[in-house]
């Protein structure tokens, strides 16, 4: 989706709160920590279950010690977090601010999209049969770019 900027910015804080409590839907193998994620077999390996609730299993990281990642080859779901404009942050998260704003954004397009949606349905009342065919299409490729994050809103 996006690459927003590394763990390694100045925008962590290092309370180490986000690799403490990853939400992960074993029977799906899905993680929800930088929107919707497959569980790779590497980052699985790391996980401490911790709490569980309904489908959701809390898990913590092996390699958080001291509030700090120890893991000297860190995988990519960590490496690129948060990249999601829709990643699950910890309260007090210093990505808060920027996440935030990205998600703004990423809203946005959806709802230009959306308007743009709706304009060419008007249009295809009175148009030819071609135009109708050009702005269907239109309205599918938007249509299917909404329902792909259509879970996140």
């Amino acid at each position: 989706m996006y690459n927003i900027v590394s763990m390694e910015n100045n925008y962590c804080f290092k309370c180490g709160a986000c690799c403490n409590k990853i939400a992960v839907d074993f029977s799906k193998r899905i993680i929800y920590r930088d929107g919707i994620q497959t569980l790779t077999k590497e980052f699985e390996a790391m996980l401490i279950p911790v709490e569980k609730r309904e489908d959701i299993t809390f898990c913590s990281c092996k390699f958080l010690k001291n509030k700090l990642c120890i893991n000297p080859d860190k995988p990519q779901e960590c490496t690129n977090y948060p990249s999601s404009p829709f990643a699950f942050l910890p309260e007090g998260c210093g990505y808060y601010g920027l996440i935030f704003a990205k998600r703004e954004n990423f809203m946005q397009k959806i709802r230009k999209m959306e308007e743009e949606i709706i304009h060419y349905e008007t249009l295809m009342n009175s148009c030819s049969k071609d135009e109708a065919k050009q702005y269907a299409k239109i309205i599918d490729k938007h249509k299917s770019f909404i329902n792909k994050y259509s879970h996140f809103f």
